[in-house]
Formats: structure tokens, C-alpha cells, sequence
């Protein structure tokens, strides 16, 4: 069964945790720094699990969350961190919300029905969650952090585990120090061959092309320009071979129509377009970018901004076919 509950949130949210991290210092002077700390805070993990025992310790820094170790019903709380990594740890998702990326969505089987609903961290219904009989709700550990979500009022309903990083270029080690957490480090191991072999099959019919070129990724942010340097898209990119086009460690700067000229020396450039009005992209100081004139700016897929090695592994196609464009 398939219930839509309000319209979704999830653009609300994308935006709502990047202004977040923003206003907490991620972004801009220092980023890298405070990145790598925030990363460190919340991609260690450790467990502790007698043999037969139906639960087990959780740790995340300070914290020790005691979750089922054979869960049954398990309802993603988000769609992007929760979703994916509740499928690659192999657990039975009964539930998820609107927003998650088609890629993750065929991942989920449909066999005992399903529910999607429309519900996104930053406005939870807390009286609909509870009617979902969830034994472990898992969301991403960015909302978790920040509180948004409701940490206390989610605990009283089912055991809650936190996942995942935001953007994150480590996402590699964030994918695997979760996943060997919960006892499934054999899981870890398995999709990162799957996604090295399917790089190893793609990188040499795009080298090529991007020989001596560089990419730059970015998004409009209503007049302004986000241009992420160092994230999930990044590294896949560099994955391929491709060098990206970045000016320091920070995940992010925002550019103003005035500064569009440091992105000149992109060749290829990778835009998403999440403005709720018109767009920088039309203005003249972005037409006037070496990448626009030459017809190489390409449309990015929102779904594909973040995530883990089954996001990774349909990104590496998408960048692939944007090159051979």
C-alpha cells in the first residue's frame, strides 16, 4: 500500500540542512576544519553485541544507543542517509518517505507493502509514526545532531538510529564504519567492490575525453551560486578521473554573479537548479563562462547529490554520459 500523506518537504529539507550547517560554521572560512571534526564526530561508530542477544550498544562519540540487533520493521525516517544505508545494511524497509531517488526505491521490495509517506525531518508527525510498528527508526544523523527532529519524542516510540553524513566525500568510510557497527562489515566490503569494479569498467572510456580538463559542480541558490569543492560528488568524480576544479578544503563557497569569473577555468561544469524563482544561470556574467559559451554546462540530478555506494555507483553513469555529451 501506498499512502501520501500532505505534499512532500523534500526540497525544503535539502536547502534546510545546507542553511543549517551554514549558520554552524561548515561552510565558508574554516570549513575544512570543521567538516573534518563534525565528520569525526559522527562516522565513528562502535558496537558491542553478545553472541544470541536481541540488542546491542550502539556508540556515536558520547552517545550509546541501544538498538535490536535482528530488527524486523524498519521505517527510514528520511530519504536519502536512512533510506540507503537501512538497504545496504540489509534491513526490512516497511517504510520511507516521499522524496526518496528511484535508484533507492527499486532497491526496496514491495512484496508485503510498502508505506511512502510524506513527511520530512524538519515537520515530523509524530502520531503517524507511531502507528507504523516500527522496532528501530533509522535517520540521518545531520537531523539527529541538530535536534530538529525531535530526538526524545522519536526514542518514546521505537529505538532510534542515527546514520550517515551529509555531502560527505568520505563517504566511503562513514558507509563502512556504519555498516561494521552493525555487526555487517562483510555487506561493506561487498558493495565497494561492486561500485571499485564498475569504476574500473567506466574510468578508461572517459579519461579521454577529460585528459587535461576540469569539472566544477555547483547550485543556484536564488542569486547567488553554491560551488561545492570538496563533497560526495566531488570524490566520485575524482573516482573517474576527472580533476575537479576547487580553490581550498571547504565543502562549499557561495559565489555572487560578481565572482562567477573563478569558474572560468572549469571546462565541464556539473549545475543543479533548486532556485524557487528564475535563475543565475540566464545572467550574463554566467552566460560569459568558457563552460556556458561551449554548451558544457550539464543538468545535475538532485537524487544524486549525496549518498552512499549505491548512489555512487549511478552517479559514476551520469557523469559519464554528461563527458561523452
Amino acid at each position: 500500500m501506498t499512502r501520501l500523506l500532505s505534499p512532500s518537504t523534500t526540497d525544503r529539507d535539502y536547502w534546510a540542512i545546507v542553511d543549517n550547517l551554514t549558520r554552524r560554521g561548515f561552510f565558508g572560512v574554516g570549513a575544512g576544519v570543521a567538516a573534518a571534526a563534525f565528520l569525526a564526530a559522527c562516522g565513528s561508530t562502535e558496537s558491542s553485541t553478545p553472541e544470541n542477544a536481541e540488542t546491542f550498544e550502539f556508540t556515536r562519540g558520547d552517545e550509546k544507543l541501544i538498538i535490536p540487533t535482528d530488527p524486523q520493521n524498519v521505517v527510514a525516517l528520511d530519504p536519502r542517509d536512512g533510506l540507503e544505508l537501512s538497504i545496504l545494511a540489509g534491513y526490512p524497509v516497511t517504510a520511507y518517505p516521499t522524496g526518496a531517488a528511484e535508484h533507492l526505491r527499486r532497491e526496496v521490495p514491495d512484496a508485503t507493502g510498502v508505506e511512502i509517506f510524506a513527511e520530512g525531518a524538519s515537520d515530523p508527525n509524530f502520531e503517524y509514526i507511531s502507528t507504523l510498528g516500527a522496532d528501530l527508526l533509522v535517520l540521518s544523523a545531520g537531523w539527529w545532531d541538530t535536534g530538529s527532529y525531535g530526538n526524545d519524542r522519536m526514542q518514546q516510540i521505537s529505538p532510534v538510529l542515527p546514520v550517515g553524513k551529509d555531502f560527505t566525500p568520505e563517504w566511503r568510510k562513514v558507509m563502512s564504519d556504519f555498516l561494521t557497527g552493525i555487526g555487517r562489515s562483510d555487506r561493506a566490503e561487498e558493495v565497494l567492490a561492486e561500485y571499485d569494479a564498475h569504476v574500473a569498467q567506466v574510468r578508461p572510456t572517459v579519461e579521454p575525453l577529460m585528459a587535461g580538463k576540469k569539472v566544477a559542480f555547483v547550485a543556484a541558490a536564488e542569486d547567488q551560486i553554491a560551488w561545492f569543492q570538496n563533497d560526495f560528488r566531488t570524490a566520485v568524480a575524482e573516482d573517474l578521473g576527472f580533476e575537479v576544479l576547487r580553490e581550498g578544503p571547504d565543502l562549499r563557497v557561495m559565489l555572487g554573479s560578481e565572482q562567477f569569473n573563478r569558474l572560468e577555468e572549469a571546462d565541464v561544469i556539473f549545475a543543479l537548479d533548486r532556485s524557487a524563482s528564475g535563475s543565475v544561470y540566464t545572467s550574463p556574467t554566467w552566460q560569459r563562462l568558457p563552460a556556458a559559451q561551449a554548451g558544457r554546462v550539464i543538468p545535475f540530478d538532485y537524487y544524486k547529490a549525496a549518498g552512499y555506494a549505491l548512489t555512487a555507483k549511478v552517479l559514476v553513469d551520469d557523469l559519464a554520459a554528461g563527458v561523452k555529451r
